[in-house]
């Protein structure tokens, strides 16, 4: 049986992501020496970009749309360490910028053997990943990428 050691999974605290981190943890736990790296990408120009019609005479919706964003992001990642069994290693990541290439670089900055991930997240609004984000993952990836749904 394969083994991997190094387990990126991007979570938004969508069921697709949910699914994903279970299966991380199951694949891990198969393992020896696993680690898990649960990463949570702050996309705000995805997110701002949704309010291009919208004329904000002052920057106070725009700074408190990204507060707001950014706040939901850590709160997703400490959704999922919370979720993590007793036993498996793992490391939460954040941060800000556009999920596909800021994954990428994780998983080559980290060395990860493998990335899981769901297949659709929550929209650019509340969450990150789109079907756009595993399909980026999967083309450009030196590992292998799990998409879960």
């Amino acid at each position: 049986m394969l083994t991997y050691k190094k387990i990126l999974v991007p979570y938004d605290g969508s069921e697709h992501a949910k699914k994903a981190l279970a299966q991380a943890v199951g694949i891990a736990s198969a393992g020896k020496d696993a680690k898990l790296f649960i990463a949570s990408v702050c996309n705000m120009v995805s997110a701002m970009s949704n309010f291009d019609q919208v004329s904000i005479a002052e920057g106070v919706l725009t700074t408190k749309l990204s507060e707001d964003l950014e706040e939901q992001c850590k709160s997703d990642l400490k959704e999922a360490a919370s979720a993590m069994p007793e036993g498996i290693e793992h490391e939460e990541i954040y941060e800000v910028g556009s999920p596909g290439p800021v994954l990428l670089n994780m998983a080559e900055e980290h060395g990860i053997d493998l990335i899981v991930m769901g297949s659709r997240g929550l929209g650019p609004l509340k969450g990150i990943f789109m079907g756009s984000v595993s399909s980026y993952l999967v083309s450009r990836a030196k590992c292998p990428v799990l998409i879960v749904k």
